[in-house]
């Protein structure tokens, strides 16, 4: 399974994998070689109790991939036994497109797959398992422990302010967008509405100043310092603990609203994914939740 992009991007990455290597009976190996190439991303799946093990895999001139037959020192299964790597050529499928692709989950054993893979039809029937994978591996810190029971305790709702490169690089704030302060007051308003004033608002972004600086709310809001490099995975399991979430266009609080286990939970996520793309995302926003 060929790995890209950060955390959200790898959690597709892998759920699909994990469903595939239960499907086929068979190991789950990840190619983390293009997030170690990226000087902006790093392997995150580490913080997670997921199965599998990680390789680096090649690409030969006929454009085969095979295994290098060398682990990378991120082994990240419950026993200390390395798993046996493929000796066998893999069939490379490429996603076509953002929308489901049921033949996917039909592919060949020994398959290197590549692609986002962004809807949760590719492991809905698998939620239970995923669910249970995606538990951290290390316990919340004390500061984040004692957020955590105020989360608990509120009728809380996350929002999630995704800047960063949407921001400061022009190509990608082309291709992705930035939602306004106007966006996330008609989220809060629709949140207002279902659930009333007597809500606690939790606000996570990668720019604190930024958010600190335009969002003025006038009720209860608690803004969240971005853990340090390396703990975004605790960022994430705390918007998850939200009763309610309004996320970005961003698969990182995708994931946060989707692990969130609240029955009752009212979720809201931008219409547009893309904004400078017409890519078709229909797939993208499980059903119950409200795009605006």
């Amino acid at each position: 399974m060929n790995l890209n992009g950060g955390l959200g991007n790898q959690l597709f990455q892998y759920a699909l994998g994990r469903h595939l290597s239960i499907t086929h009976n068979t190991p789950l190996g990840f190619d983390i070689s293009s997030v170690e190439a990226d000087p902006n991303r790093n392997y995150r799946l580490d913080s997670f109790n997921i199965s599998g093990t990680v390789m680096v895999i090649k690409k030969t001139s006929a454009g085969k991939r095979f295994n290098e037959t060398s682990l990378i020192n991120k082994f990240i299964s419950d026993t200390n036994t390395l798993y046996r790597f493929f000796n066998q050529e893999l069939t490379v499928i490429r996603e076509n497109g953002f929308e489901f692709q049921a033949n996917i989950l039909k592919c060949p054993n020994n398959a290197f797959l590549e692609g986002y893979w962004q809807t949760e039809k590719y492991f809905k029937s698998i939620e239970s398992i995923i669910r249970a994978d995606l538990t951290l591996v290390k316990p919340l810190t004390p500061n984040l422990a004692a957020l955590e029971d105020e989360i608990t305790k509120t009728i809380s709702i996350s929002i999630h302010v995704r800047r960063g490169d949407y921001a400061s690089n022009p190509v990608t704030t082309a291709y992705h967008g930035l939602y306004t302060i106007d966006w996330y007051q008609s989220a809060i308003k629709e949140m207002e509405k279902s659930l009333g004033r007597q809500v606690h608002f939790f606000i996570f972004s990668d720019d604190y100043d930024w958010v600190k600086s335009n969002f003025k709310l006038d009720m209860p809001c608690t803004f969240i310092k971005p853990s340090p490099d390396g703990m975004e995975a605790q960022d994430l399991y705390l918007m998850s603990r939200c009763k309610h979430n309004i996320t970005a266009n961003s698969s990182y609080s995708w994931w946060a609203a989707w692990l969130n286990p609240n029955p009752n939970k009212k979720v809201i996520a931008p219409a547009k994914w893309f904004m400078g793309a017409d890519s078709n995302t229909i797939d993208l926003i499980p059903s119950g939740w409200m795009k605006i």
